[in-house]
């Protein structure tokens, strides 16, 4: 059998102060998967591994790319099998200064979840 594509998410993740780009990395990776159910996996496609019988696509969109540690991800879908990309995109709008400090830099990250199964 081949691996088709199942389901498409996609998740947003801000660092509001420290321009981190593996923290709004993060939160864009679990920004996508609290936006979907995949119940189907297991009551459809009668999934018994994931590991095996289906695999994630992560892309995943950072202002500094050379900055973004794909392990975030991985680290987090450590029950699937994940392979990712960092390409240039998400945002870096400028940030206020508080109580004297300089001013920050707020970090947009965007992940882009495929989902394959063995079908």
């Amino acid at each position: 059998m081949a691996f088709k594509r199942l389901l498409i998410e996609f998740g947003q993740g801000v660092d509001m102060h420290g321009g981190d780009q593996n923290n709004a990395v993060l939160k864009a990776v679990k920004d996508a998967v609290h936006h979907c159910c995949m119940a189907g996996l297991f009551e459809v496609f009668d999934i018994k591994n994931l590991k095996a019988e289906a695999k994630i696509h992560a892309d995943i969109y950072v202002p500094h790319p050379e900055q973004a540690d794909v392990a975030v991800v991985t680290d987090f879908l450590r029950d699937w099998t994940v392979d990712a990309e960092v390409h240039q995109g998400g945002a870096n709008p400028r940030g206020i200064a508080l109580f004297e400090k300089p001013e920050t830099e707020i970090t947009i990250a965007i992940v882009v979840l495929t989902v394959y199964v063995d079908a």
